[in-house]
């Protein structure tokens, strides 16, 4: 019992930790933000820089050099004796590069990433799906 409390201790100072980072990481975003208005100002100074929408963020997802991740898939496939499943080749390629595949949001990001290659090497006629469970887990092999 004392050791799962002295986990959720643990798990408790790092979630802090990261909640401060983060806030002083919003800090930061809204005084560079300001300095942009400003500078906007500077240039155009009837420019209504509130008009200004919104981007969409996406974090850097570069898990991958060029080319890599097509070499890996295909690397996992011809290794494997069965079709696998999306998950399944990503959980194998986590591990080959020695990434965390206890963190949900990096297999989660690793995983879109992998499809969509997935995608372009079907397309290719590189690899095919063999099937969709009732999970809507989807299965894959090297075409042959």
């Amino acid at each position: 019992m004392q050791h799962v409390v002295s986990q959720l201790i643990t798990k408790k100072e790092e979630l802090q930790g990261e909640l401060k980072y983060c806030k002083q990481r919003i800090k930061d975003l809204e005084e560079f933000i300001r300095g942009v208005d400003t500078s906007i100002a500077l240039f155009d100074p009837e420019y209504n820089v509130k008009a200004i929408k919104t981007k969409r963020y996406s974090p850097n997802k570069h898990y991958f050099k060029k080319g890599e991740s097509h070499t890996l898939i295909l690397d996992t496939l011809r290794n494997a004796d069965k079709p696998l499943s999306t998950s399944d080749i990503t959980i194998q390629i986590l591990k080959l590069k020695d990434m965390d595949t206890t963190d949900n949001n990096l297999r989660i990001n690793v995983q879109k990433t992998l499809s969509s290659t997935l995608k372009k090497q079907v397309d290719s006629k590189l690899v095919r799906e063999t099937h969709t469970d009732n999970l809507n887990n989807k299965y894959w092999e090297i075409a042959a």
